[in-house]
């Protein structure tokens, strides 16, 4: 670290000199890579896979260097862009803490001598307390990016594995991908394969029988409620035995067994014919009633007793 206090000249073209830096360090470093690919591409082809996993780790560490470059680059940018701020602000302001904070951060782990100089000029600046917020990033204000590309450590062998497949493309290499540490793949499961059994369990759990067989329905439902009364013939003319006053023909009998009417408790038979019914028509079901033309007779009404009778029938049935 230089003596003496914050140099804002100095600062201003150290950042210049900084941001050509990086820009020559990763072209340079993005050229070697090509070569080494090229290199690990031959002992694949060669069989010498362990020779190639060892070689495709620098490459990985080389990847993550010139990322987080390309990172820094842009940092030093912005605080070129926004140097009034770093000049005239006695504490570091937001607009460029990140910036500041992250330069602090990796410029030690860096082979950029020119971005070292604009940290020292930074913490002569904000001071030692601020720099050392930084370098162990206290309430992670340090680019997160940053923080993992240059974090020391073993790669995955996933991440390993999957450098060697794309090299081995991209030189048209046969290799069938190893086999260490890696995670093969699981195929999908086939839509054929599960059995669709949800409509037969569905009928026989809780679907009631007449839904599950519905083309057994029609023939249930004359079983479930029978018919009392007998179907006329149309040449019998109207049921109990009247005509028509008009000359109506009498109507036909019903051919579906929906329109047999049940036998409902509590109703007396053949009294009452309902309001839709043809005029001379009886009760529900063909009982005896009265003639409902002019000059009906009225001998045909049923009298008191007999109805007590039938109502009583009625009662003791329920």
């Amino acid at each position: 670290m230089s003596f003496g206090g914050f140099n804002a000249n100095r600062a201003k073209v150290q950042l210049k000199l900084a941001i050509n830096r990086l820009k020559l360090l990763q072209q340079k470093k993005t050229q070697l890579n090509q070569v080494a690919r090229k290199e690990i591409a031959q002992l694949l082809e060669k069989g010498k896979e362990d020779s190639a996993r060892v070689r495709v780790e620098h490459i990985i560490r080389e990847d993550f260097n010139i990322e987080a470059m390309e990172i820094l680059e842009l940092y030093s940018e912005l605080l070129l862009a926004r140097f009034g701020l770093l000049e005239s602000m006695k504490h570091c302001d937001q607009a460029i803490a990140e910036a500041v904070n992250t330069i602090i951060y990796a410029a030690p782990r860096m082979e950029v001598k020119e971005l070292n100089s604009v940290r020292d000029q930074v913490i002569m600046k904000f001071g030692k307390d601020f720099a050392m917020a930084a370098m162990e990033n206290q309430n992670d204000i340090v680019n997160s990016r940053i923080v993992h590309k240059l974090k020391v450590q073993t790669p995955d062998p996933v991440l390993v594995n999957q450098y060697l497949k794309t090299i081995a493309k991209a030189y048209n290499v046969q290799w069938d991908g190893g086999s260490d540490g890696v995670l093969e793949s699981v195929p999908a499961p086939q839509l054929t394969d599960i059995p669709y059994t949800y409509p037969q369990q569905y009928a026989q759990t809780s679907a009631p029988e007449a839904f599950a067989h519905p083309q057994s329905y029609p023939q249930q439902y004359p079983q479930q409620y029978p018919s009392q009364y007998p179907q006329q013939h149309p040449d019998q003319g109207f049921p109990g035995g009247f005509k028509d006053p008009y000359g109506r023909p009498a109507p036909s009998a019903p051919t579906d067994s929906y329109n047999e009417i049940p036998d409902f408790p509590g109703v007396p038979l053949g009294h009452g014919a309902p309001a839709h019914a043809p005029p001379g028509a009886t009760g529900f079901g063909g009982g005896q009633g009265p003639d409902m033309g002019a000059g009906g007779d009225s001998e045909s009404l049923p009298n008191f007793d007999e109805l007590t009778k039938r109502f009583e029938a009625l009662k003791r049935r329920k």
